[in-house]
């Protein structure tokens, strides 16, 4: 339940991915801030952390892929293109991971897999490649254990990738190690971000791709796109009609499309949402520009209304 409460101002928000979407920004809607943010090539992979869960993704703005060897010889050569790569769904399925199920329950018990992994890192903020990585997942007890090496099995290492209850995900960088990413689960509300999808070309078929947009905080946030009202009439008591959803990418990114004509990206009029944040609070938000004042690109720019 949520206690009564006056409807907010109208606010207007900004985040800076930076002109070429390097920058990953996680937005907290109570605050109107920036409750952190971290460059696209900080870390490679997440781990399920607090729900005690075995979840691995990859980092998708960087347009990661795996493929499963379905081998468990570390040493054996892995060429990529002899393994189905694919890339984390962006709906945020639990079910549609590149990694997947890397272990099997027995009894109550988990136990890995230890197949081989192959991943491609994708590409940095500079557009470079860092290559692959051969990576093997195990386990200890209630905590991860990830070995990676090079193709050519060398600067291999394994290490333990402790839990923390206090947070939803561990993330880690094959060059740094463990490292601060994402900020207290309760501290967000919308990631903004590059991330991997599947489009489709005019003849209908499927190919992944690179796109900017916004992701939903998993932690009990849920949003909708209202088609129904316009933006200035949308109240609480329409939210309360409306049919949310925590699909991660519900809000997405085809908020905006590119002009050719006029060389720049033109939000899309009457594409508003509304969304119910992790305190339980509905807030109705539309995209009013996606560059900064000197005309740059990658600088979302919304209005919104706690309602």
């Amino acid at each position: 339940m949520v206690p009564p409460h006056e409807q907010g101002d109208l606010e207007v928000g900004q985040v800076a991915l930076g002109t070429t979407y390097q920058r990953q920004v996680y937005f907290d809607l109570l605050g109107n801030d920036e409750a952190a943010s971290n460059v696209i090539s900080d870390w490679d992979l997440s781990f399920e952390s607090a729900s005690g869960g075995w979840l691995i993704r990859l980092n998708s703005s960087k347009f990661m892929m795996a493929g499963n060897s379905f081998d468990t010889d570390f040493s054996a050569e892995l060429n990529p293109a002899d393994l189905d790569m694919v890339f984390d769904k962006s709906d945020g399925n639990p079910d549609s991971t590149a990694i997947g199920a890397w272990y099997e329950i027995v009894e109550d018990s988990a136990f890995s897999l230890k197949h081989v992994y192959l991943i491609d890192r994708g590409r940095d903020e500079d557009n470079q490649a860092p290559g692959y990585k051969k990576v093997q997942f195990n386990m200890t007890g209630k905590e991860f254990v990830i070995r990676h090496a090079n193709p050519d099995n060398s600067q291999e290492i394994t290490l333990t990738i402790p839990r923390d209850p206090s947070m939803d995900l561990q993330f880690y960088s094959f060059d740094t190690g463990l490292t601060e990413i994402a900020p207290m689960p309760d501290q967000w509300s919308l990631h903004f971000t590059k991330y991997t999808t599947m489009l489709q070309t005019d003849a209908g078929e499927n190919y992944p791709y690179l796109v900017t947009g916004v992701l939903l905080n998993p932690n009990g946030v849920a949003a909708v796109r209202d088609t129904e009202h316009e933006f200035t009439d949308i109240t609480r008591e329409n939210a309360l009609e409306l049919d949310f959803t925590s699909q991660a990418d519900v809000i997405g990114y085809d908020w905006k499309y590119y002009n050719f004509d006029a060389g720049v990206y033109t939000i899309v009029p009457d594409m508003h949402y509304v969304i119910r944040d992790r305190d339980g609070f509905f807030y109705k938000l539309r995209f009013i520009d996606f560059n900064n004042d000197m005309g740059e690109k990658g600088y979302p720019k919304f209005e919104f209304v706690r309602l």
